[in-house]
């Protein structure tokens, strides 16, 4: 896969960004427009409960998956703009609150952003499959296996701290 990725970017190489566009298809365009638009909205959500978390551990695995989806977001701006694809509207660099509302604990932020993950693997999967070009495959199986690294991570800290919804046990 990665030769036919090479392969790509060397035919690219001198094409306009409309020759570009006949080489994708609707449904990747689609997959780079969901996935630039999912991730401003888990950075905006991260942001915002960042300043509620309490656990240093916890602080410490959010500063990595927000390092991580700043990378992703700089990767996949890059690729939209290549392919003159319309970004969408980014969310604020940050998001401070100055109020601690209650609710708003260590085993909500982490079940977030736990959730957030286990739906980004789901959307990497899907786009890797449903593309056609070399390029856009290998940068959402690089996309996937980075979120699934992220996922162990968090499993781990969450059975750690029993954060996870753990089903009853089976008993006969």
């Amino acid at each position: 896969m990665k030769t036919m990725g090479l392969y790509q970017r060397i035919s690219e190489l001198g094409k306009s960004t409309r020759d570009k566009q006949t080489e994708i298809s609707v449904a990747e365009v689609w997959h780079l427009h969901e996935h630039i638009s999912l991730r401003y909205e888990v950075l905006e959500t991260t942001n915002v409960l960042r300043s509620f978390i309490k656990s240093k551990d916890l602080k410490l695995i959010v500063a990595k998956g927000t390092k991580v989806l700043q990378e992703q977001i700089k990767d996949m701006e890059k690729l939209i703009k290549e392919y003159g694809i319309p970004i969408p509207a980014r969310p604020p660099f940050d998001s401070k609150s100055i109020s601690r509302i209650e609710v708003i604990n260590d085993r909500y932020i982490f079940r977030r952003i736990f959730k957030g993950i286990q739906t980004f693997i789901e959307h990497h999967a899907a786009a890797f499959i449903q593309s056609t070009s070399p390029k856009l495959r290998e940068q959402f199986k690089k996309f996937l296996f980075k979120e699934l690294e992220l996922y162990d991570m968090l499993m781990e800290y969450g059975k750690q701290k029993g954060f996870l919804f753990v089903p009853p046990m089976y008993r006969e």
